[in-house]
């Protein structure tokens, strides 16, 4: 389908070219039906994880692109949420065997929901509101800035989880494996993060909030 971030031609005026249409930010606040919207997409996501590759094969998954960026991402992003699982799956048993079950299933559960949270919610962001932060509450959408906020929040958040992880070295006798596993893990959010700041950074001769703005207030947004 056509990208989100492709700009609706204006008409020519005097015969001269037609100008972009710049993005016009929205403001949510309350916003129910932009809550059901993001619900809504549970199926839509539900089979981008099920054909993976689908949108790039995985050779290319790795490499730098400066085109089909929405690709790149919910390539990624699907990765991120299927890796997730699994190094869940492993570190559950790890401290199983451990002898610390309720952590073990702690982390499996926890761990593999909000894996689907953020990649369902940054595919949200990226394909279908061209930058959107928050759900429900408040919530910003169509401004470019947004794209760039997620991205290091992204990339912070892949750092702060290898340093945490760091803890079940001493803890476990098999807690170096689940540093590696979360380590790799990290991976997936370091390449989501920087495709994110990277689609911020083809967007940053626009207005970041967008050239004008609207906010709705517990009502459906268009």
């Amino acid at each position: 389908g056509s990208s989100p971030f492709a700009f609706a031609p204006l008409a020519s005026v005097c015969g001269r070219p037609a100008l972009p249409q710049l993005a016009k930010m929205v403001c949510h606040i309350l916003d129910f039906s932009l809550l059901q919207e993001w619900l809504g997409t549970c199926g839509e996501y539900l089979k981008c994880v099920q054909k993976p590759f689908s949108k790039m094969a995985f050779k290319d998954m790795w490499k730098c692109h400066d085109t089909n960026l929405q690709d790149w991402f919910q390539t990624w992003s699907v990765v991120q949420f299927l890796w997730a699982v699994i190094v869940n799956i492993v570190v559950a048993v790890i401290l199983c065997v451990s002898g610390d079950v309720p952590s073990g299933i702690y982390c499996l559960v926890v761990g593999s929901v909000s894996a689907w949270f953020w990649a369902h919610i940054g595919w949200f962001a990226v394909v279908k509101k061209e930058g959107c932060c928050c759900i429900f509450i408040f919530c910003m959408s169509k401004a470019p800035l947004v794209l760039l906020v997620m991205g290091v929040w992204f990339i912070i958040w892949a750092a702060l989880l290898i340093i945490n992880s760091l803890s079940y070295i001493a803890a476990h006798s098999l807690g170096f494996i689940v540093t590696v596993c979360y380590a790799t893990y990290a991976v997936t959010l370091i390449y989501m993060g920087m495709i994110m700041v990277k689609m911020w950074m083809q967007k940053s001769g626009e207005p970041q909030l967008g050239d004008t703005s609207a906010v709705v207030i517990g009502k459906a947004s268009n």
